[in-house]
């Protein structure tokens, strides 16, 4: 933004007038001379970052930032924005040095016109469109009742109900338990727990493993079709067709030769083992060998998911470990039959050290509709959401990679409002969040959930809304047995400012474009300032959510330095400076000690200095008037705006985040800043203004971010790609 470092006093008296140095006033007297005017201007600094902060909720969403949720760390983009700057600066004093005026006010004027849309717009929708109103959490008469699979979609869930009694009953329910297909009792030969239940669909019916046996359920009745008095983690049927022409060594499928006879599989002890057909139990000839080995990552005990996916492959996912996983095809030979083969995979992935699986969802990704292309998402102990496209050949291919700043506990693909498209629905540490359409769009309405599970269950039904064409929802969560329910209305905002907030896009660009006309027509002080602060709050907004505050800082570091050696040295700043006060452009704030009618003459500061005394003959009641750069409320901006953006969303006093709070405080280490810098405009002396400005806003981060944040505020997450 040109005017980075600017700012300068506009005094009445003549510039061939110089008092004598014994008739100099103090400090003090020239400081009470200016307040008028430095309290003006602190007063349009603070409003342009609180502008920038009421407007930040609208754009903290990764679809709008600049480079996309990843390219936040990425310290090369911003050394990209400063070049841009560079070559910005370098254009417009080519273009004033060879008289070409026009092309830079109409280019200037355009881009101030796209900043200030970029402030009117959230700010028409928040006056014409109603809040939308809360979420509110409400236990439900429930406990000792987990819920242990989740049908994709969300609508339909199993879960075991007081297995701790030493028995339990498998319920299958809908419309978060509102409806109850069926219920099957367990009778396990010894003890039962509910960690150790687990469902699998397959072709014939549900396989449940509850601690002691393999169980095949009719997925109507839910009555027992067959069973294995095997123990099991994970149970699998694979449906199997021999075939015509089979392998000179085939005597597999069945796991005794049979042909055309579906095979049965235990996951248990990290080991994937075959259930004869005839031998059935734990001991017998087995001519397909004793099992295939897990990767030492996997657990059988701590399994988050499991599906089948076709006849030949499976998912599955622990702790540490996922990987889609080939049925084997053949029995082992000879010693390798004892000592155990490992499961081939045609997808994996491992998490190392202390980090952990702790959710996953299965279904058509956000704005897809939903019974479309199957994908996995699972999340982790660091705060990450993997997601890859999975098909039915076994093939699994990269889809998303989300990072949050708390662990994820909870995630369900699923659709809100019966609108025909999955929605993403998640729990990162003890918050709700929701995020709406492929654009991941996340709504306003998150909310605080109790509970310190590892893994919260979530379960979604829709319900009619008779005030619209789509439906409410009621979410279901489950936490170690204790459930609760948040009841969602729905909202056509939830799909999109952007698509369907025409009316306060129109009024938005009437505005703007009136703002624009009376700018160029009547460039009033109060016009001026207007436009002056929408372009800031715009610019700090749209680069603030972008980037985390540690590329902010580099930024800021990096600008001041260019700007004291633009002032200093070069004194090109002061070149672009003078360009930009001769064209009335509103790259500048104003504060007149007095107000007048008429327009203000813009004039250059003296060629020598960037903060200084201006002398132009005084028009008739303006006695001083005082002028800062753009520059020098964006820097400090930027980062009150980055770490509202990027901090951890913990708690702060009265009420307000701790970001919130991180934000004010580096506003009012920028606001120490400005006050050092205008003890030096007050006596006339040249001075860079972002030193000083990005040097108090980075210190108050440090100060407020180390009271309300912690060690956390000072992560250095960033690569230079």
């Amino acid at each position: 933004m040109s005017g980075d470092g600017f700012a300068a006093k506009r005094r009445a008296e003549d510039a061939e007038k110089v008092r004598p140095a014994v008739n100099e006033p103090s400090l003090i007297e020239q400081l009470k001379d200016q307040a008028g005017s430095m309290a003006g201007m602190a007063g349009m600094f603070v409003v342009t970052i609180l502008l920038a902060m009421k407007i930040q909720p609208f754009y903290d969403h990764d679809e709008i930032r600049a480079f996309g949720s990843e390219g936040a760390t990425k310290a090369g983009f911003i050394l990209l924005e400063l070049v841009f700057i560079f070559i910005f600066t370098a254009l417009i004093i080519y273009l004033a040095r060879r008289n070409m005026q026009k092309f830079i006010k109409w280019g200037v004027l355009g881009i101030l016109w796209i900043a200030m849309m970029y402030t009117l717009y959230p700010l028409t929708a928040m006056v014409l469109v109603p809040e939308p109103p809360a979420l509110t959490e409400d236990n439900v008469d429930v406990s000792e009742a987990y819920i242990v699979a989740v049908e994709e979609g969300g609508a339909d869930f199993f879960y075991v109900d007081d297995p701790l009694s030493g028995n339990g009953t498998l319920m299958y329910v809908g419309n978060a338990g509102e409806i109850e297909y069926w219920s099957h009792e367990i009778t396990p030969e010894e003890g039962f727990n509910s960690e150790t239940a687990r469902i699998m669909h397959t072709a014939d019916g549900i396989v449940m493993c509850e601690g002691t046996r393999w169980v095949l359920l009719d997925d109507e009745t839910g009555e027992t079709i067959d069973d294995h008095p095997k123990d099991c983690h994970v149970g699998l049927r694979q449906e199997v067709t021999t075939p015509e022409q089979p392998p000179a060594d085939w005597k597999w499928e069945s796991c005794d030769g049979e042909d055309n006879v579906p095979q049965d599989w235990s996951v248990v002890n990290n080991m994937l083992e075959p259930i004869p057909f005839h031998n059935d139990g734990d001991f017998g000839p087995r001519d397909c060998g004793d099992g295939w080995f897990f990767p030492s990552e996997f657990d059988s005990t701590e399994v988050i998911f499991a599906q089948e996916f076709g006849t030949e492959h499976f998912l599955i996912v622990s702790s540490k470990w996922a990987g889609m996983v080939k049925f084997p095809t053949q029995g082992q030979q000879g010693a390798q039959a004892l000592l155990g083969e490992e499961v081939e995979t045609t997808w994996n992935t491992t998490l190392s050290g202390g980090e952990q699986f702790l959710a996953a969802t299965i279904g058509a990704m956000p704005g897809m509709n939903a019974s479309g292309q199957d994908s996995l998402l699972i999340g982790t102990s660091s705060g990450q959401v993997l997601g890859w496209d999975v098909h039915e050949n076994g093939t699994v291919e990269d889809r998303m990679n989300m990072q949050l700043s708390d662990s994820v506990h909870g995630l369900l693909l699923a659709d809100c409002c019966s609108g025909g498209s999955n929605d993403l629905w998640l729990i990162e540490g003890d918050h709700l969040r929701i995020f709406m359409g492929s654009g991941l769009r996340e709504l306003t309405r998150s909310l605080d959930v109790g509970g310190d599970a590892d893994r919260i269950s979530m379960a979604l039904h829709n319900i009619d809304n008779p005030n619209s064409d789509s439906d409410d929802a009621v979410l279901l969560m489950e936490d170690n047995g204790e459930w609760s329910s948040v009841q969602y209305e729905y909202l056509p905002s939830d799909r999109g400012l952007f698509l369907i907030y025409t009316v306060p896009g129109l009024i938005a660009l009437i505005v703007s474009v009136g703002m624009m006309i009376a700018l160029i027509k009547r460039p009033e002080w109060y016009v001026i300032n207007t436009v002056g602060v929408m372009v800031g709050a715009g610019t700090i907004t749209m680069l603030g959510v972008s980037f985390v505050p540690w590329i902010i800082i580099i930024f800021m570091v990096l600008a001041a330095i260019y700007d004291a050696w633009a002032v200093y040295k070069s004194k090109h700043m002061l070149e672009l400076a003078d360009t930009m006060v001769n064209l009335e452009l509103p790259v500048m704030l104003i504060a007149p000690q007095k107000p007048t009618r008429g327009r203000i003459q813009m004039v250059p500061p003296e060629a020598s200095m960037d903060v200084t005394t201006m002398p132009p003959p005084p028009r008739k009641g303006m006695e001083e008037t005082m002028l800062m750069g753009l520059g020098d409320v964006i820097f400090p901006g930027l980062l009150c705006i980055s770490a509202m953006s990027w901090l951890p969303d913990v708690e702060g006093p009265l009420g307000w985040s701790a970001p919130i709070w991180v934000a004010i405080g580096t506003m009012i280490g920028s606001l120490v800043g400005y006050c050092v810098l205008m003890t030096y405009v007050a006596q006339g002396k040249p001075q860079a203004g972002l030193p000083l400005l990005n040097g108090g806003a980075i210190l108050g981060y440090f100060i407020s971010g180390m009271i309300f944040i912690g060690s956390s505020a000072f992560v250095f997450n960033i690569s230079l790609f």
